[in-house]
C-alpha cells in the first residue's frame, strides 16, 4: 500500500530553505520557498515557521498583483 501524501498547508525547514506549501480556495497549490537566512538558524522552528508563513503571504500578495497587470 502506498505511503499516504500530506496535504497543504505543510512547512518543510531545512537548514538552507523553508518552504511553505497552500491550497487556495479555487483548489491550487501554492509553494514558497524562501531562503533561510544565516541569522535566523538560532531560532526555534515554531518561530521560524510563523515568520516564513508571513512572508509568504506577502509573496503571494505581491505575485497576484504582478498578475494583474
Amino acid at each position: 500500500m502506498p505511503e499516504p501524501m500530506t496535504l497543504p498547508p505543510s512547512v518543510t525547514v531545512s537548514p538552507t530553505v523553508v518552504g511553505i506549501s497552500m491550497l487556495t480556495a479555487e483548489g491550487a497549490t501554492v509553494q514558497v520557498s524562501l531562503p533561510r537566512p544565516r541569522g535566523l538558524r538560532e531560532l526555534p522552528t515554531d518561530e521560524l515557521v510563523a515568520r516564513a508563513q508571513g512572508l509568504a503571504r506577502l509573496a503571494l500578495e505581491a505575485a497576484a498583483a504582478t498578475l494583474s497587470y
